[in-house]
């Protein structure tokens, strides 16, 4: 499928931030996709400072398939790729792989026996399919999926979601392992009577995970945030519920020095819906937490000065939902948030800082492009370009560049 991509330069509806922090500007506008419906679920980094997108695409005319775009770092269209069959496929997490290829996982209806089943696909590094498996079983409603993708220590990999077919309730957290071809090495499920869903998973130093989503089953009442700690081979080593008695979810945790912050959404103690920070040791216990304004998160990254980069949305009765960046410092305390939009509907559902400590951010716009939807890419940054920046976001991001770096180049070379 040929690329189709258009720039809009648009005025920024509202820009808030403190005076100890540049006054971030938009740099570049850019949306994917055709005549129908298209979006972006998650963006990363490549090492060559280019960009990963997956998301979604209808613009083939045959429901939703996996949408998966390759950019350089000024967000012009390498290749793109169509995957997916007649029925409603889509991709929810990527992540480069050691290879120079991608991970991608998400949910399928086009290779399921019933409902959708857990797919994961890997490419190579131009987006020729390597292999894909689905997991799952036989349900007649809501079935399996998978929210996000780890490369593991071993190559690898580990995802997390939902299931229907296994487990003990309607919906239980599913953690599954496979090697580096997709095959199961082994499943996990958690939870209780209700609906428990695993939004984000990464691999700890420990060599174990750490998961983050919603449970039903436990907490306070209503939906609450979730996070759940495991040894290498899946067993619980302890579990942690954040809210109250109204709905609350996790949706991405990242791994600290000390500890673990998850971001989510909270309709507790308060009439409205707000976006919550919550960070907690490496045991699970509570440090701190924090609230926005902002009807929901959906991604969060550690960023090079300590602090952190938040992508949501915000929901308006009169100008419907706008896309919304917050960026903090190591305790939580805002520095300054964005919003951008237009007159429809526009949400940011993945934000990275990238290594010249700018920032992108991926998602849905009903604004600009061509069709109903479009997969959505725009930079912003807080000041010129810097050097130090993009040093201490190696390191902080990519601990191992060098290595990884030159184990990319070997595995092109061959």
């Amino acid at each position: 499928m040929k690329c189709i991509a258009f720039i809009f330069i648009f005025l920024v509806l509202t820009v808030c931030f403190s005076a100890k922090a540049a006054e971030p500007k938009e740099e570049w506008n850019l949306t994917f996709g055709g005549q129908y419906g298209d979006g972006v679920w998650c963006l990363q980094e490549t090492l060559d400072g280019g960009n990963i997108l997956v998301g979604n695409s209808a613009s083939r005319g045959e429901g939703s398939d996996l949408f998966l775009i390759r950019t350089d770092g000024l967000g012009n269209c390498i290749w793109s790729k169509i995957l997916g069959g007649s029925g409603e496929d889509v991709g929810y997490f990527v992540q480069e792989t050691r290879d120079g290829g991608f991970i991608v996982t998400g949910s399928t209806k086009s290779f399921a026996m019933g409902e959708e089943l857990l797919w994961l696909v890997k490419t190579m590094a131009n987006g020729s399919l390597s292999w894909d498996r689905t997991f799952g079983g036989f349900v007649s409603s809501s079935g399996d999926g998978g929210w996000s993708v780890d490369e593991t220590d071993d190559a690898g990999f580990i995802t997390t979601g939902y299931t229907q077919s296994l487990g003990s309730g309607r919906k239980d957290l599913w953690l599954l392992k496979t090697d580096a071809q997709g095959s199961k090495i082994w499943d996990k499920t958690f939870g209780g009577r209700e609906d428990d869903v695993g939004m984000s998973v990464l691999q700890s130093r420990d060599g174990g995970y750490i998961v983050a989503g919603r449970t039903a089953s436990f907490g306070k009442g209503g939906d609450d945030i979730w996070l759940l700690k495991t040894d290498s081979q899946g067993e619980e080593l302890w579990n942690e519920t954040f809210g109250g008695k109204q709905d609350d979810a996790g949706f991405q945790v990242v791994e600290l020095r000390d500890g673990y912050a998850v971001v989510g959404r909270t309709e507790s103690g308060s009439d409205k819906k707000k976006i919550i920070l919550i960070k907690v040791d490496l045991d699970g216990q509570k440090l701190w937490e924090k609230t926005y304004r902002g009807s929901s998160a959906s991604s969060l990254q550690s960023t090079a000065d300590g602090g952190f980069v938040v992508a949501g949305r915000i929901d308006n009765k009169e100008t419907g939902r706008d896309a919304l960046i917050i960026k903090t410092d190591s305790k939580g305390s805002e520095e300054w948030s964005m919003t951008l939009g237009g007159s429809a509907d526009d949400i940011c559902t993945f934000v990275i800082q990238s290594r010249d400590g700018s920032y992108t951010l991926a998602g849905i716009t009903s604004s600009y492009g061509l069709g109903k939807e479009d997969a959505w890419l725009v930079k912003i940054r807080e000041g010129p370009p810097s050097k130090e920046n993009e040093t201490q976001f190696k390191k902080l991001v990519f601990p191992n560049f060098a290595s990884l770096n030159s184990a990319s180049s070997n595995s092109t070379s061959n």
